[in-house]
């Protein structure tokens, strides 16, 4: 990129973002994306390039309507592989980079959304002394990026793939340290990060990983007889062997309905090797990880789970599980009763079977192999909606802060701030010191008391006066 200048757009008094910058083409649907590295002139990046095909934005009623998101960029499935750079406007040195895969099941959710605006997150770490360089990645969503096509999957892991070596190759010419880069996500970006660091090759695009609320053991890859049944599914639904090439993108959209369900990586041998990849470990060149999920993660998604199964139906289908099911009725007191402490009780088990038990395994996992790793329980509730208690994603809330808090926020900087030591390579948060017997765990709420790091411990974050 040397000799072409970029324009990019001042997103406050001390941070500069470059936009929609193209990192892979992609000539027809189902082709794998072909790296860009070289540009034909200089570049426009005042403006958000086209995001991944999905259904029609939905304002989340978790967002006040007095802080409303703007629209969307125009989405195309061709013009989507483009990714956002922001940067201190003053760069004196070379700086640590962190690299943000966005959530959202892999069928919704682009780098441009309002709620992962990293331009408070790189204002603070400014502020702090410790500044660093934010990049937003798209990739291919649902039914184009996750599909079993022709022996071939993962397409929109392999579309994040090529955007790490993007960003290996060309964050230099921004004041990035290419040596020196974090790579994170939420949820389904969680899950993308942990892929990507047992993929071998991804060796060397990243020196550090973090991880919130979601793991390979929560969302293990789809075996091919399972991708099969999709392809299947969506020939029953809308569109033929032939047309799903080639069919207009909106029309492919209409079939995720009738698919149902999550999408995510494919165990088709290619893009992390043959499964099964839960005992699999990073690469060594990972120096260190931050991992955890929130106290409460599930609670957002109570309407729809018992919209989905009432209690009476669970309770019963509960007891036929073999061995354990009976056991785990009366562990978590889950009877076939319709009242809400008896639907809070099913939840609680949702939650610890989908989110705390895997982060559990791959904490152990971690500290077995003798890796630096920093777990935590994030016990902060809805700033908004403090009823929806610590749901699924309010760490994101919290961790951009793009839709300001209120000023009693002061959680707000020791949140950040730790993720920025941590991308600058230092120890992110201290220990809380309680009376209960918690070993290596930091609880992050409104106090974290500090004390001393011991030899590989473990980071943990939840709430106060435990």
């Amino acid at each position: 990129m040397r000799g072409i200048t970029i324009t990019g757009v001042n997103t406050s008094d001390k941070t500069t973002q470059f936009r929609g910058l193209r990192f892979a083409t992609i000539e027809k649907r189902y082709d794998y994306p072909a790296r860009v590295d070289s540009y034909p002139g200089n570049i426009d990046a005042t403006q958000y390039g086209s995001i991944p095909p999905q259904p029609p934005q939905i304002v989340s009623p978790l967002i006040p309507s007095s802080q409303l998101p703007p629209p969307r960029p125009k989405a195309d499935e061709f013009e989507c592989l483009n990714l956002n750079v922001m940067c201190p406007t003053i760069v004196e040195k070379p700086l640590p980079v962190v690299i943000w895969i966005f959530p959202g099941g892999n069928y919704m959710g682009s780098a441009s959304d309002k709620a992962y605006d990293p331009t408070a997150f790189v204002e603070r770490s400014i502020d702090k002394g410790m500044p660093v360089i934010f990049v937003n990645i798209n990739y291919r969503l649902s039914l184009y990026g996750f599909l079993y096509m022709d022996g071939r999957a993962n397409h929109g892991m392999y579309d994040q793939f090529t955007a790490l070596q993007w960003v290996k190759l060309h964050i230099s010419d921004f004041g990035g340290d290419p040596d020196n880069i974090t790579l994170m996500g939420e949820s389904a970006g969680s899950l993308s990060t942990h892929y990507h660091s047992v993929n071998e090759e991804s060796k060397g695009l990243f020196r550090r990983i973090g991880m919130m609320s979601t793991v390979i053991e929560a969302r293990t890859s789809r075996p091919l007889d399972e991708a099969q049944e999709i392809v299947e599914k969506v020939y029953c639904g809308v569109i033929t062997d032939e047309e799903l090439r080639t069919v207009p993108i909106d029309k492919l959209m209409k079939a995720l309905p009738i698919i149902g369900g999550m999408y995510g990586p494919v165990d088709e041998g290619g893009f992390a090797g043959e499964g099964p990849f839960i005992d699999k470990l990073p690469h060594s060149e990972i120096e260190s990880i931050v991992l955890g999920n929130c106290r409460f993660e599930a609670k957002s998604y109570g309407p729809k789970i018992q919209q989905l199964v009432p209690i009476n139906e669970f309770y019963s289908g509960l007891l036929e599980v073999p061995n354990v099911g009976t056991e785990f009725a009366e562990m978590y007191n889950i009877k076939p009763t319709e009242d809400e402490k008896n639907f809070t009780n099913t939840l609680v088990m949702y939650d610890d079977i989908s989110y705390g038990q895997p982060v559990h395994d791959a904490v152990n996992g971690l500290r077995k192999a003798g890796i630096k790793t920093y777990h935590y329980l994030f016990d902060e509730p809805n700033p908004f909606l403090a009823d929806l208690d610590a749901h699924h994603g309010v760490d994101v809330l919290y961790f951009f802060n793009s839709y300001k808090f209120d000023t009693k926020y002061d959680f707000i900087d020791m949140y950040q701030t730790g993720w920025i030591r941590f991308a600058n390579g230092l120890f992110p948060w201290g220990f809380l010191d309680c009376e209960r017997d918690i070993e290596n765990v930091v609880m992050l709420d409104q106090s974290i008391h500090e004390r001393e790091e011991g030899a590989n411990l473990i980071l943990i974050i939840s709430p106060s006066g435990i």
